[in-house]
């Protein structure tokens, strides 16, 4: 019986797995027809952005656990709309109030505490529920794996970032489907890279994923914004990179890993050896 035991454990030693895990989520923001050329917000050059994500999809494949797209997924009549505000256009800022629970302060429900006032940019009527305008681009890369984020689905409160809405009263979802998974690093990509990239790379620092934006594979709505914003990612820790930076940054990730996976390993056939070692040792000394 205890050949039979030794000769299990001798064999257990030596099939130990290495498993290596990436933990890397490629996040695809907002490729979506009405920021694309004909939409009702398209972003100058925001087609071009198109090819770069589907070579990052297809030549880096297994390098990537998760690959989440997002889509802005608005009301007919959602606030961030300048057809929705009286007096006002598109471009313009107005300031919004919300109480204690997120609840925006309108007529309809006058607050007696303002707990949040949340800036808003006007926008064009875009994205709206169910329309061909938040359809994903036909010509991006997708997979029945991809995990899709939705919104800016709240009719009272806009949501830049893939994270959260704009006054942060709720998650999207996307952490916990990080955390999940195990993710600890990400690579963004997609429009526009000074509102929606810049918030969601943003939050994926602050809650402490390294983040790496892949900037032309990202189109801005306006230069000045954009510089502001690429400046900004830059001092809160955020790795602004091209696409052709991507592969040696995976290769040293994966590297990093690899050998701390053979470090693991190498410990643990030592542990192992050593109770082995233990119970042969007891063994000879009972007989």
């Amino acid at each position: 019986m205890f050949v039979s035991v030794r000769l299990s454990w001798v064999l257990f030693l030596f099939t130990i797995p290495v498993v290596l895990s990436q933990n890397i989520a490629l996040i695809i923001i907002d490729v979506q027809n009405c920021f694309l050329p004909g939409g009702s917000l398209a972003v100058t050059d925001g087609q071009e952005v198109i090819p770069i994500i589907n070579s990052l999809r297809t030549d880096y494949k297994d390098a990537f656990r998760l690959v989440v797209l997002s889509q802005d997924w608005h009301c007919s009549d959602h606030i961030s709309f300048a057809s929705q505000h009286a007096g006002f256009n598109a471009y313009q800022e107005v300031s919004l109030a919300y109480d204690k629970n997120g609840v925006l302060c309108e007529p309809a429900n006058s607050c007696q505490v303002v707990a949040y006032n949340v800036t808003q940019m006007l926008w064009p009527d875009h994205c709206v529920i169910n329309t061909t305008s938040a359809e994903f681009d036909d010509s991006l890369v997708q997979e029945d794996s991809d995990i899709v984020i939705r919104k800016g689905f709240n009719c009272k409160v806009d949501s830049y970032s893939a994270f959260f809405d704009n006054g942060e009263f709720t998650q999207t979802g996307l952490h916990k489907i990080l955390q999940d998974a195990d993710i600890s690093t990400v690579f963004v990509t997609g429009l526009a890279l000074d509102y929606c990239v810049y918030y969601t790379s943003s939050d994926s620092k602050r809650l402490g994923y390294t983040t790496y934006l892949v900037q032309d594979a990202s189109r801005g709505v306006a230069n000045a914004t954009s510089v502001a914003a690429v400046a900004d990612m830059k001092s809160k820790g955020i790795n602004i990179i091209q696409s052709d930076d991507v592969g040696a940054i995976l290769e040293s990730i994966t590297s990093g890993v690899s050998s701390h996976g053979s470090c693991l390993t190498t410990i643990l056939l030592v542990v192992m050896a050593i109770v082995f070692m233990q119970m042969f040792s007891c063994h000879s000394v009972q007989e």
